[in-house]
């Protein structure tokens, strides 16, 4: 699907400015409608449970340091906003909501084309990965995963993470409008791909959609099959990782596929994923 509309996540952290620079490149590429969405929490809500030991004045300190946090990390959203909306290259149109984040953004994310999130880290707070879990697993849309710093181009050169499984066929399916816009798309061969799906067999069917690639197979050499993907698209110099999102869990129990959490840990690219 080629993405028309495009939803960028922007939560009012250190990587508000990447996310949405990264959904600008893509909503270029596309003439896309690209909007950002900031969700507001309810301050109440993030109260913890009030102890017998707890007093009235104990319990309002709370709640306004909750507010005051809640407040700052608006404005923050809406001054990375202000900042990439100021550059120019296309329009983006700001919108607020209250709720939690992750219930708010499964809801958007169905009447959109691409969701775009911030990769999450272990310096972040659980929030981030519980979004990128509801916007994998709860719009049936494909996620772009940002890089921590504003990329300088998103799919010009493009690495297929390809095992032959269901995921990753689900997730080139959403890549085709980008791989036919690409300069140079590379299949990498992961280990313990399905032999009845072999990477050459996703060349020819791309070669179907006027799209030429080659294959790359990716030794291990002590590393995890992580770790490997992303050195070889470092390697090939990609600016974008098309990825299945593998594992039978979510990703907020933490037991997604080791592969998965790898490249979301690590990534300095694009990452474009479904599940």
């Amino acid at each position: 699907m080629t993405p028309k509309s495009i939803l960028a996540l922007v939560d009012g952290s250190a990587l508000s400015e990447a996310t949405l620079d990264t959904a600008v490149s893509v909503a270029k590429i596309f003439g896309a409608q690209l909007e950002a969405l900031h969700v507001r929490a309810d301050p109440a809500t993030l109260v913890p449970i009030v102890g017998e030991g707890m007093s009235g004045a104990m319990v309002e300190q709370v709640m306004d340091a909750m507010a005051k946090s809640v407040e700052g990390r608006t404005q923050r959203a809406r001054a990375a906003y202000d900042r990439v909306a100021a550059k120019g290259g296309v329009p983006i149109t700001w919108r607020q909501e209250t709720g939690p984040e992750p219930v708010v953004l499964a809801s958007a994310g169905r009447l959109v084309d691409l969701s775009v999130l911030a990769r999450p880290d272990a310096a972040a707070d659980g929030q981030m990965a519980a979004s990128l879990d509801s916007a994998l697993f709860d719009t049936g849309r494909p996620v772009l995963v940002a890089p921590p710093t504003s990329p300088a181009s998103v799919g010009k050169r493009v690495a297929i993470a390809w095992n032959g499984s269901a995921q990753a066929s689900r997730v080139v399916s959403a890549a085709i409008a980008y791989l036919e816009k690409a300069d140079m798309v590379a299949v990498l061969s992961a280990p313990g791909f399905d032999k009845r799906a072999p990477a050459e067999a996703l060349v020819a069917y791309l070669a179907k959609h006027n799209v030429k690639a080659t294959v790359q197979s990716v030794e291990l050499h002590g590393k995890s099959v992580g770790q490997a993907l992303l050195e070889q698209a470092r390697q090939l110099d990609c600016d974008l990782l098309v990825m299945g999102a593998y594992g039978h869990s979510r990703l907020r129990e933490m037991i997604l596929g080791g592969a998965t959490r790898e490249v979301l840990a690590h990534s300095k690219i694009s990452v474009l994923m479904a599940h």
